[in-house]
């Protein structure tokens, strides 16, 4: 649902959102990434909640068609196919997802209207068609197709919906790719059961880790910027500090805080994850540059036996 990846990209955006302000409040700034961290659960359960009304309207279409008094050829051509999709049975029937989904409320940020006009412009897409048609009764890779085509194609290119959603969840542009991840790979797994990854205890126990290694990261980056920038600033040769992008500051401390101050994590997993991190948030360049300056201060901090990395940390 939600991996120490994206929580390193979120500690980096609310230390860039803490610097740039010039705030004294880091408190605030924590308290939102850590709001910002737990918000993931809720938004992975909307788009499951959200597909599951879509299929649902299904019945509440049939029903409205058939109560006229007048029935068109379309009226009489209703298909509730959707309805048996095995996921869309879970998502009716599954009793832990029913219980996450009633403890957070999940149902009352669920727009009603825009679940019927989503459940119209499914009508008319081929793909819908072609699921309702293809002759194929309680195929499970035929509900996978369609309940991903809901998914990508129905929701995610549809501008009312993302609108809508980053409305009520204020890090929704930043989230959405790792939560539809999360949901793909729901869709992709689930069999037998519904594979949710809602084990409460478990999930309760890995939200708080991962809400602690981000809260952590912060603190460190944050309250050793001037060290930090000391061991830095001597690998950035003949470039000028002003010239450099505030982005790839940010992610050679927070590598340099995994570095000192988080002895379980690897140095070539802390490496790996910045640069990727860079690719995608910094400039064309600068993977190339964080990775040149991140090695050399490996290899000093080795030297200096600063080093100090414990179990898995020593891989």
């Amino acid at each position: 649902m939600i991996t120490r990846r994206s929580v390193r990209i979120k500690a980096m955006q609310y230390i860039y959102a803490c610097e740039t302000a010039n705030s004294a409040d880091i408190k605030h700034f924590e308290q939102n990434l850590q709001k910002s961290i737990f918000s993931v659960k809720d938004q992975y359960l909307y788009l499951l909640l959200f597909i599951r009304e879509i299929a649902n309207f299904a019945e509440k279409d049939a029903q409205i068609k058939s109560s006229k008094h007048l029935k068109s050829n379309d009226d009489k051509l209703v298909n509730t196919k959707l309805l048996s999709n095995f996921l869309i049975q879970f998502l009716n029937n599954d009793a832990p997802f029913l219980k996450e989904i009633k403890a957070l409320n999940i149902l009352s940020l669920i727009d009603e209207e825009d679940v019927r006009r989503l459940y119209k412009k499914m009508l008319d897409a081929p793909q819908y068609q072609h699921y309702l048609n293809n002759g194929k009764e309680f195929d499970i890779d035929e509900d996978r197709k369609i309940v991903l085509f809901m998914l990508n194609e129905l929701l995610f290119e549809d501008d009312t919906f993302i609108d809508h959603s980053d409305e009520i969840f204020i890090n929704w542009n930043d989230d959405a790719e790792f939560v539809v991840e999360a949901v793909t790979d729901i869709i992709q797994k689930s069999k037998h059961e519904l594979k949710l990854h809602l084990n409460r205890q478990h999930l309760k126990e890995k939200m708080a880790e991962l809400s602690q290694f981000g809260i952590d990261l912060f603190r460190e980056t944050v309250e050793h910027k001037k060290e930090n920038y000391k061991l830095i600033e001597p690998r950035l040769k003949n470039w000028d500090s002003d010239r450099l992008a505030t982005v790839d500051i940010i992610l050679m401390r927070m590598a340099l805080s995994e570095f000192l101050y988080f002895p379980s994590i690897p140095i070539k997993v802390t490496i790996n994850e910045y640069l990727d991190i860079a690719k995608e948030y910094s400039t064309p360049k600068s993977k190339d540059f964080i990775n040149g300056v991140l090695d050399a201060l490996m290899k000093d901090l080795k030297d200096k036996n600063l080093l100090n990395k414990i179990g898995r940390g020593l891989l």
